[in-house]
């Protein structure tokens, strides 16, 4: 949300994108509208200066290296310096309120940030909670005043033990992200659009006897139990327990907001045939249904306890999808009445993906595409995999009709929930598989692949990456050979669903299932069959190259002798059809497309009065007959190792 960066929503997304424009409310300005970015610590420190000086004291120990003295700050994007705070004397008579006391240490951090140019700076404050602590907070005031972002320091770190710094536990707001979407689910909101921490206060002075169930819509109420082995007072009105820091009392005050959160998400997470489950994001509590459509406003969560008016009122709904136009269900739709803007919209269902030849939908929407070589279908969540399973077979006949090849996502139930390739001991699927598609025109392709999206690691069908694959092979070694070997390394993952042994390999290509594996070389596509390429099948298209092959002979051979329509069709035209199209099938041989060592051994071309006999005429056909003899892959390497006397004399 930072209009300075690069990935500025606006920009970023209308940009990348043919089907979204994003645009900044009139009059948005995020320099007024929005807050400066700050980063808070998240332990508590004590109710009054005293208490204050005396943990910050007893961390930085003065003129001792034993003490916990320095962390790392960036603001505004700047690169990180360490702030050593191991010469301030806490106690120092001067200091009279925690005002002076925040005054002393932004000079100290300003005299680190201003070896840059232009120096960038902070001011410094204490946040009083509703449990009646401080929390210390660095706030940006140079430049545009977008961010604050601490670290932990390599040695005598101090970060940690504040609680400062997002990996430490702390808060950082950036400016601008009060106007991010709002979360999916119903989500406990954290801040206020004016960056304040509302939420966290109103946790942070709740006991284990303010807030005692939840009840989330028509759903049995859940008891929100503690862990009776969990570090904590024993009083019912004592504060939730608070996570330890090294070197900290048993019952030491560490921010407890996090640990009322798990409580919370593992009660609900616990209940026996909840619809529902719940995620902790750092500060945020959301509670996202397991099943309904994506409009459906998720149920209203209700908390009971003497303080659950504080609590609800922090709970906001918002559906996992917007349906565009009048009728959308969100409390966060935007819908002009006037300008009529939007439309009403569904997930693709098996319906919308086969669509209609006449008003070109669905796979029609490729017909007015020159040329198709390979179809893919990503995933959609919103279909459901019986749906996708009866999806392929319309899909492969398509495929067939424009003379291209159908690449498959094995189905998620080919692994089993901890990773295991339970086709493999389950193989009756792959048949069921095969029994729904052109075989000699459809592959498929095991186990998905893990893509580093940004820092999240994601696992995905691996039938793009597979089209990508031979796309380079067939620009760098031609279409007839396979896909797959040492050489045919998949770009761009980190890796494999499943970690495939040479066994449950060899059972799975048997099969005609096509698997990627993990080698010294790295992650290589292992299998080059069509689904017609089983064992116990025997057909001429076994394997993708070859079928592939032909395919692209026929569509080239249909594109290259268009000239011959309305030509007369006698033993002349005959001749210029065995030279043109020998030309080009002797172009192939010569790049080793076929198997013989001369042009005769390789291929034939025949058209003459036996392939275009006087009724094919009177019918204004010619018949051209063209073969070649197709290069197998080598799939098995079989090495003989015999032993011989040597020579004694």
């Amino acid at each position: 949300m930072d209009p300075a960066s690069p990935r500025f929503a606006p920009a970023y997304v209308t940009g990348n994108s043919s089907l979204i424009d994003l645009e900044i409310l009139p009059g948005f300005d995020p320099f007024v509208d929005s807050f400066p970015g700050y980063s808070e610590a998240r332990r508590p420190l004590g109710g009054d200066l005293a208490e204050v000086q005396s943990t910050l004291g007893s961390l930085i120990d003065l003129g001792k290296t034993t003490g916990k003295r320095c962390f790392e700050v960036s603001v505004n994007g700047s690169a990180y310096v360490r702030v050593d705070l191991g010469t301030w004397d806490v106690g120092d008579a001067g200091i009279t309120d925690l005002g002076s006391l925040a005054d002393e240490l932004r000079d100290r951090v300003n005299d680190a940030l201003s070896a840059f140019v232009p120096a960038q700076a902070v001011s410094a404050g204490f946040r009083a909670g509703s449990d009646g602590q401080q929390y210390l907070r660095l706030t940006a005031t140079s430049g545009d005043s977008s961010t604050v972002r601490v670290r932990r320091s390599g040695i005598q770190d101090l970060a940690s033990a504040l609680m400062l710094g997002v990996d430490n536990g702390g808060i950082e707001l950036a400016r601008g992200s009060n106007y991010r979407p709002a979360s999916t689910g119903t989500v406990f909101r954290v801040a206020d659009d004016d960056g304040e921490p509302a939420g966290l206060s109103v946790l942070e002075g709740l006991t284990q006897a303010d807030i005692v169930s939840v009840t989330i819509g028509s759903e049995p109420t859940i008891a929100l139990n503690v862990d009776p082995n969990s570090i904590q007072t024993t009083a019912a009105g004592d504060p939730f327990y608070r996570d330890k820091l090294p070197g900290d009392s048993p019952n030491g005050k560490n921010d407890g907001v996090r640990e009322k959160l798990r409580i919370i998400a593992q009660a609900i997470n616990s209940a026996p045939g909840s619809g529902y489950r719940a995620e902790v994001r750092g500060y945020e509590l959301a509670i996202l249904a397991k099943a309904g459509t994506f409009d459906e406003i998720p149920g209203q969560v209700t908390f009971t306890g003497p303080k659950e008016t504080d609590v609800n009122a922090r709970m906001v709904r918002n559906t996992r999808q917007i349906t565009l136009g009048p009728n959308g269900n969100s409390p966060f739709i935007a819908f002009d009445p006037v300008e009529q803007t939007g439309k009403d919209g569904l997930e693709p269902g098996f319906a919308e993906y086969v669509g209609d030849p006449v008003t070109k939908t669905g796979f029609h929407a490729l017909d007015s595409v020159d040329l198709v070589n390979l179809v893919i279908l990503p995933a959609d969540l919103s279909l459901t995999e019986e749906d996708r399973r009866q999806l392929w077979g319309p899909a492969s006949i398509y495929a067939q009709s424009r003379r291209a090849f159908l690449l498959m996502d094995a189905p998620d139930g080919w692994t089993d929930s901890e990773g295991n390739p339970d086709i493999v001991q389950n193989t009756d699927d792959v048949d069921n598989l095969r029994a729904l598609v052109v075989k000699d025109h459809s592959a498929v392709f095991y186990p998905k692949l893990s893509l580093n999206d940004r820092g999240t690691v994601r696992t995905i069908g691996s039938s793009g990456a597979m089209a990508g694959l031979m796309a380079r092979t067939d620009a760098s070694r031609g279409v007839w050979k396979a896909p797959a070997g040492t050489e045919a390394d998949l770009r761009g993952i980190v890796g494999l669903q499943v970690t495939l042994t040479d066994r449950e390999n060899g059972v799975l290509n048997k099969l005609a299932v096509n698997c990627a594996r993990r080698f010294s070389s790295g992650f290589v596509n292992w299998g080059a069959r069509t689904m017609e390429g089983t064992d116990d099948i025997t057909s001429e298209w076994k394997y993708i190259p070859i079928r592939r092959l032909a395919l692209m002979i026929e569509e080239s051979l249909y594109r290259g002798t268009q000239w011959v329509v309305f030509e007369p069709n006698d033993e002349p035209l005959w001749a210029k059809i065995r030279l043109n199209v020998g030309a080009f099938m002797n172009g192939l041989f010569r790049q080793g497309a076929f198997q013989g060592s001369t042009p005769s051994d390789a291929f034939f071309v025949k058209c003459d009065s036996e392939t275009t006999t006087q009724a094919d005429r009177n019918l204004g056909i010619v018949n051209i007959e063209v073969g070649f003899a197709p290069l197998k892959p080598a799939e098995f390497v079989v090495i003989t190792i015999q032993q011989i006397a040597g020579d004694l004399s």
